[in-house]
């Protein structure tokens, strides 16, 4: 998984409390500087951090998404 500028990465925004895609400006060793694609707020993260906290969320959603297509399975009365 790459880090460079101009990626995005899911990440919690410090200033509009949303989990949203944030743009990769810069990288400097292990820090990157970050902007918010729903506010345009910007932080320092570790890259680190940046990529463990995309991991998690990226497992929910497969989990999610995994659920999701076991309740739409054919022949399955569950349906809301």
């Amino acid at each position: 998984m790459d880090l460079d500028p101009g990626s995005t990465r899911i990440y919690p925004c410090a200033l509009c409390g949303v989990d949203t895609p944030h743009r990769i400006r810069s990288r400097r060793g292990n820090r990157c500087a970050v902007v918010c694609t729903n506010c345009t707020g910007g932080a320092l993260v570790g890259a680190d951090e940046l990529l463990l906290y995309y991991v998690r969320w990226e497992g929910e959603l497969r989990q999610c998404l995994a659920e999701l297509a076991e309740r739409d399975t054919p022949g399955d009365d569950r349906r809301p």
